[in-house]
């Protein structure tokens, strides 16, 4: 199973002929190739990264009903440890 944050686009770099995104969530930037995807990726995009590569693009709603799901099981957790 995969499980994958939306992670924001905050740059796009090409190196050695490959496009990658360099995304980000809550501070933590991770590049992820661009190759699989049959849509153009752009800053402001949202997408789900497994393994370096970009893998789905997601609409600002998908991404943010996801995100607020993913802050609702971090709080889950955090109240179980305490």
């Amino acid at each position: 199973m995969c499980l994958a944050i939306p992670c924001k686009v905050v740059d796009i770099v090409e190196e050695d002929g490959e496009k990658y995104a360099i995304a980000e969530y809550k501070g933590v930037k991770q590049k992820a190739k661009l190759t699989l995807l049959d849509k153009e990726v752009k800053i402001g995009d949202y997408i789900l990264i497994h393994t370096g590569y970009a893998l789905e693009v997601l609409s600002e709603e998908e991404a943010k009903l996801s995100l607020e799901a993913w802050e609702e099981l971090f709080k889950a957790l955090e109240e179980m440890e305490q």
